[in-house]
């Protein structure tokens, strides 16, 4: 075919023109003997000439200025190629305008032509690519230094939050002795005081003293009672205050000694299904069930006693109940009454001092669990807690919760 050995020079001479990197073609001794159409025009929009005929190493080596550095790097890659002590050199380099910045990667190759070697430079525009790794860079650094900064931020109220933990047990510790020291130094004198009443009211009732008399003494009687009672729910919550010692227990075994303390009558008896055992503080558990049957106890009076006590397990918690047919809790009482001193009725109507549902919940919380109060079917109050399953691998303590 006519023509056909021409073809591929031509072709190869525009795909040279037609590549958008700048490439030129230097000897064996560093002279331009060839460039693309990019180069020149590069070289054109930045004051210089395409630099056909000039020595490439020589323009390398005289550079000066910011560019200095990165043209010896060039020149040396350039002679390295040549000399064949490197296959392939590559290096990225800044190359910026008055106007921009721009980001250049040299490549620089050898081939053999009619027995001579030659190196191909091409300079090639990475602008947009550097500029999105230099931004990713910025905000990865800007990551590690917000990250670092939050690190140092929670390591800082990590140790100021131990701190003020230590503080608070220590604290805690201060005011338990406080209040068993002091429940224990006011125990005294209520005795006193109740003892000398009651001689009193005993020896002169209806004799030297008149009406009004007998009722003053009766009630520094009864307020000198309801003092001592309320010392010693203040010692029984100090008392609580320390983490529980923990076993398996079957609640059902505490029962019996509850029931003669209350003084629960025989013909209206608990009843009390089978329950779970669960991983807890004997002693907190009677003071526990004591407080909650004492309650269904009281509120019952001129009611039905109807009063059950069940568990169900799920998972590693054991939910008991409590319920009665009492007077009931409305609703929106339902958690102000485990506050402390907290008393819905007045002291005519019910004894106590608004202190046995907080020891309550103290109890339970200290056992990692939660209390809470509902209406039932009975029109009463049902009382529920949660409790740790006794499991056979479980720690015998929760001095760590």
């Amino acid at each position: 075919m006519p023509g056909h050995g021409t073809l591929p020079s031509r072709y190869a001479i525009a795909a040279f023109d037609a590549l958008s990197a700048h490439v030129a073609i230097l000897d064996s001794t560093g002279t331009v003997a060839a460039v693309n159409r990019a180069w020149a025009n590069f070289a054109r929009e930045n004051g210089g000439t395409s630099g056909l005929g000039s020595n490439y190493l020589d323009i390398c080596a005289n550079a000066n200025g910011p560019d200095q550095d990165d043209a010896l790097k060039i020149m040396r890659g350039i002679q390295d190629v040549l000399r064949a002590d490197a296959d392939v050199f590559e290096m990225e380099y800044p190359c910026h305008s008055p106007t921009e910045q721009r980001y250049f990667v040299a490549r620089v190759t050898r081939f053999e032509q009619d027995g001579q070697t030659y190196a191909m430079v091409a300079h090639e525009n990475i602008t947009r690519r550097k500029l999105a790794e230099l931004e990713v860079r910025l905000l990865n650094r800007t990551l590690e230094a917000k990250v670092q900064r939050r690190t140092q931020e929670l390591e800082a109220s990590r140790r100021e939050l131990s701190w003020q933990n230590r503080e608070l047990a220590a604290r805690n510790d201060e005011l338990s002795q406080f209040a068993s020291v002091a429940s224990h130094d006011l125990q005294e004198p209520l005795r006193t005081l109740s003892l000398h009443a009651d001689m009193l009211q005993v020896r002169y009732r209806g004799r030297q003293l008149d009406e009004r008399a007998d009722r003053s003494l009766s009630h520094i009687v009864d307020q000198a009672a309801r003092a001592r009672r309320l010392v010693q729910d203040i010692l029984t919550m100090a008392d609580i205050t320390a983490a529980p010692v923990t076993v398996q227990l079957d609640l059902k075994t505490l029962l019996p000694d509850i029931l003669e303390t209350l003084r629960w009558p025989e013909d209206r008896p608990l009843r009390c299904e089978d329950l779970p055992p669960v991983q807890a503080n004997p002693g907190q558990m009677r003071q526990l069930l004591t407080n909650l049957l004492g309650n269904a106890l009281k509120f019952s009076v001129d009611r039905d006693l109807n009063v059950t006590l069940s568990g169900t397990q799920e998972g590693d918690q054991v939910t008991f109940e409590v319920a009665d047919a009492g007077v009931g809790i409305a609703p929106e009482h339902a958690e102000q009454v485990f506050e402390m001193f907290r008393r819905l009725q007045n002291r005519t109507e019910s004894a106590g001092n608004g202190i046995g549902l907080a020891v309550c919940r103290k109890v339970v919380e200290r056992h990692g669990g939660r209390i809470w109060i509902t209406g039932n079917d009975r029109g009463g109050t049902s009382v529920h807690f949660t409790l740790p399953a006794w499991m056979p691998d479980a720690e015998s303590t929760l001095n760590s919760a």
